[in-house]
């Protein structure tokens, strides 16, 4: 079975800008989910919760770089990706 737009508009007394809107906003918070929940696992490994605290870790010496700088640089991007995702989510 093949649904298209307007089908499912009117199944749900949508228009199809609004049903647009809604699946826009919906797949956006399912991003922000994905994208913080991997940023939270990888600063669990640390015992930390933001990308702020990981950096603490380095500069009182209690770890590596070397050994945390990939979760580091991968968290700095997500920390970003999830920034804008909000903002997109904040705009639609």
């Amino acid at each position: 079975m093949s649904l298209n737009l307007a089908t499912v508009a009117k199944e749900f007394s949508l228009s199809e800008a609004d049903l647009t809107r809604e699946s826009i906003r919906a797949f956006l918070a399912e991003q922000l989910r994905l994208l913080d929940a991997d940023r939270r696992v990888r600063c669990a490994k640390y015992g930390v919760g933001t990308l702020e605290e990981m950096d603490a870790l380095i500069r009182r010496g209690e770890v590596e770089e070397d050994d945390i700088l990939e979760d580091f640089q991968e968290v700095d991007y997500l920390c970003d990706r999830i920034e804008r995702v909000r903002t997109m989510l904040e705009e639609s």
